[in-house]
């Protein structure tokens, strides 16, 4: 019995819920945490640099997330397949899933760069990039594109490790990664000795290396059997059937991952109207709203991991718990970030770019969003629960609602009235219909009854 034990590690599908929730999130809300570290220092270099280098990596990051959001969904996919299959004791089944799983990933990751590189400068000039951005953004965008699949690899072989119970794996990973790209930003972006200021691009050579950095660990930890998941290069060919598999379980996240970012690409057109100080204070308010919404991304791993290794065990009722506490803490951390944010917004903006109409933009739109943030902690932590049990059309159909159907309109409507304020409003309603939508579809329980 205590070899089997020592073999699965911390048995997730029974004991205690609150202890095996604390046991997955905090090193989750940890490896969060790490990415909140190099998200707020990127900031604050490009600040140093101008409003033109914050507006140009705040287009270049947006336009990043919606090329690497249509990989995002092969995670989920990972996600779900291996922790039905740890939940349900099938080691071998896991390590197969897991290489047929990072093969898809490697191959989507070089199309998707391609990709990147060829609509870079088209998208900035259709978010109305000025000549004093357009030429910074590019920069950045050739070296993230170039680099994009460290950073897919890296994200999809974490969300595996946390479906297998390895969240302090995932952590050291992501911490490898951020330690990188924290050490060698400031040194590529100013420069220092012999090597030249690289300005934003070095801010895009930095996290490239990060997170290559990462994926080597990864490869290491896989190769090596450390962990509860790994590859055997005596099972290498690809699994075409179990590939269709993952695929039909990523696509629908993926289509819903890609909704989400480029609805945030759309609001970034329409903030572009208003000028660059308006991009420069959205870039700086978007992100700490990002930066406090990230925990809950950690929260939500932790919910995903639960339900799909209890689904495993067959203990549907615990996997629909297990989601309901999670969501539960994660409103409770973000009511009280969000006061936070409300109370210090200008002193926040202030510290990453203090130009005035910055502040003032940036602040209106803290003061209007972060309260609402509370509805979108706990669709997250839903989301990731339909993720964890492989029925991803929910996310895809909440998204869908209340990113395009209400958001986006809302958005445009309301700034033909208020100007950049109907901005923020557009979002604050979207946020909270999000929220309702998730909370009310989870608690019908068909998701229960996917089978992987």
């Amino acid at each position: 019995m205590e070899a089997e034990k020592s073999r699965w590690g911390r048995d997730l599908t029974s004991g205690s819920l609150h202890r095996n929730i604390g046991y997955l999130a905090l090193p989750m809300i940890l490896e969060a945490g790490i990415l909140n570290v190099s998200q707020v220092l990127d900031t604050y270099w490009m600040g140093r640099l101008g409003s033109a280098a914050l507006a140009a990596v705040t287009m270049s990051m947006t336009i990043r997330w919606v090329v690497n959001s249509l990989s995002n969904g092969l995670g989920v996919g990972g996600l779900a397949v291996v922790a039905r299959r740890i939940g349900a004791r099938d080691r071998a089944a896991a390590d197969h899933a897991t290489w047929q799983t990072v093969l898809l990933a490697l191959v989507v990751s070089f199309v998707l760069g391609g990709l990147g590189l060829a609509v870079a400068r088209p998208l900035l000039l259709l978010l109305g990039a000025g000549e004093d951005v357009l030429p910074l953004a590019t920069s950045y965008l050739r070296v993230a594109f170039g680099g994009t699949f460290t950073l897919i690899l890296v994200f999809v072989i974490n969300a595996m490790l946390r479906g297998a119970g390895e969240a302090r794996l995932a952590m050291g990973v992501l911490f490898l990664a951020t330690a990188v790209n924290v050490v060698l930003e400031p040194i590529l972006v100013f420069g220092l000795g012999p090597l030249p200021p690289l300005g934003v691009a070095g801010s895009a050579w930095a996290f490239v290396l990060g997170y290559g950095a990462g994926l080597a660990m990864q490869m290491v930890v896989l190769l090596r059997g450390r962990a509860r998941i790994g590859i055997d290069l005596r099972d290498l060919r690809p699994d075409f059937r179990l590939m269709g598999r993952i695929i039909r379980v990523a696509l629908p996240s993926t289509v819903q991952m890609t909704l989400r970012s480029t609805s945030r690409l759309v609001v970034l057109g329409l903030v572009g109207m208003y000028g660059t100080f308006a991009t420069a204070g959205y870039g700086v308010a978007n992100r700490l709203l990002l930066i406090a919404l990230i925990p809950n991304f950690g929260l939500a791993n932790a919910a995903g991991t639960l339900v799909g290794q209890n689904l495993g065990a067959s203990k549907p009722d615990r996997a629909e718990r297990s989601a309901w506490w999670v969501s539960a803490y994660a409103g409770g951390y973000t009511t009280v970030v969000a006061t936070l944010l409300f109370a210090f917004a200008p002193s926040l903006v202030g510290l990453f770019d203090s130009t005035p109409e910055v502040v003032a933009i940036g602040t209106e739109c803290l003061r209007i969003v972060a309260p609402t943030l509370i509805a979108s902690a706990v669709g997250v932590v839903l989301a990731r629960g339909f993720d964890g049990a492989g029925n991803t059309v929910p996310a895809m159909t909440i998204n869908l609602l209340s990113l395009w159907a209400l958001e986006i309109p809302l958005a445009w409507g309301l700034a033909l009235l208020w100007g950049v304020t109907g901005l923020w409003w557009g979002r604050a309603l979207a946020n909270l219909a999000n929220g309702l939508l998730f909370a009310l579809w989870f608690r019908r329980g068909r998701w229960k009854q996917r089978e992987l």
